[in-house]
C-alpha cells in the first residue's frame, strides 16, 4: 500500500494536497495526522499540519479525478460581468478586503465571483491565501464576518457575503460530504446511529443537506454550543 506524507496550513489543505498526489477524490483517501499544526493570532505564524495518507482499500473511482484550477480573473472583468454600475456594497467589500490583505502583507487579491440581490461571493486569489484560511476555516470565517459587518451599512437590503480563498469552500464541502457518506454507509450496514464530532453550523448544514434525500437514513442535531453535533440515524 502506497503511503505518502503531505503538509498544509490546515488539515483540509494537507488532505487536499494528498488527494492530488494520489490522484483520487476526497472519498477515496484515508489518512492519519502525523503532526497537528499550531496557529498564532488570527492564524499568523502557524506551523503546518502533516498527514500520512493512502488510497482507501477497495476504492474504485467513478471517474478520473483532476483538481479543478481556480480561474483568476481581473477585478475589472468580474465587475463588468456581475455588478451593476454603482453597487457600493460590492465596491466596499472589495476595498475592505484589499486593505486587510495589504495590512497583513499577504500577496493576494479579492476577485468577485458572483453578485445578486441576496448574495455576493468573493474569492481571494494569490500565493499566500493559506494563511487566511486557518484551522477548519476559522480565520476565513472570522474575516468573512468582519468584512460583511463593515460593508453592511452600504446595502439597502440584507445581502449575504461568501468569502472564499482559492476554492477552499468547495474542497472543504467535498470532504464533509465524503465523511457524511462514509458514516451513512456504516449506519445502513449496522442499523445503528452514528454520532459525528462537534461541527460549526455551516458544516452541520452541509451534512443535513447532503443526506436530506437519502432513503435509508435521516439526520438531526443535538448538543449545545461548541458541542453541538449531527447524528445520522437509520430510517425504520
Amino acid at each position: 500500500m502506497k503511503k505518502i506524507e503531505a503538509s498544509g496550513r490546515t488539515l483540509e489543505e494537507a488532505v487536499h494536497i494528498a488527494t492530488q498526489e494520489l490522484g483520487v477524490s476526497a472519498d477515496g483517501v484515508e489518512y492519519e495526522i502525523v503532526e497537528e499544526g499550531t496557529k498564532g493570532f488570527l492564524g499568523l505564524g502557524q506551523s503546518p499540519t502533516t498527514v500520512t495518507a493512502w488510497v482507501k482499500e477497495g476504492y474504485v473511482p467513478t471517474s478520473t479525478f483532476v483538481a479543478a484550477p481556480v480561474e483568476v480573473i481581473s477585478d475589472e472583468e468580474e465587475v463588468s460581468a456581475f455588478v451593476e454600475e454603482g453597487d457600493v456594497f460590492v465596491d466596499e467589500i472589495l476595498r475592505i478586503v484589499r486593505d486587510v490583505l495589504k495590512a497583513m502583507e499577504v500577496d493576494a487579491k479579492p476577485v468577485l465571483q458572483s453578485s445578486d440581490s441576496e448574495e455576493v461571493t468573493v474569492n481571494i486569489a494569490g500565493g499566500d491565501v493559506a494563511i487566511l484560511i486557518g484551522k477548519h476555516g476559522q480565520t476565513l470565517d472570522a474575516l468573512q464576518y468582519i468584512v460583511g459587518l463593515a460593508a453592511a451599512k452600504y446595502s439597502d437590503t440584507r445581502r449575504r457575503l461568501i468569502l472564499d480563498a482559492e476554492g477552499y469552500r468547495a474542497r472543504h464541502q467535498e470532504m464533509i460530504e465524503a465523511k457524511a457518506r462514509e458514516y451513512a454507509d456504516a449506519v445502513r450496514a449496522e442499523g445503528k446511529e452514528a454520532v459525528l464530532d462537534p461541527q460549526n453550523p455551516r458544516d452541520r448544514r452541509i451534512v443535513h443537506m447532503y443526506l436530506a434525500d437519502d432513503p435509508d437514513v435521516y439526520t438531526y442535531s443535538e448538543g449545545e454550543g461548541d458541542y453541538r453535533h449531527v447524528v445520522i440515524s437509520p430510517k425504520k
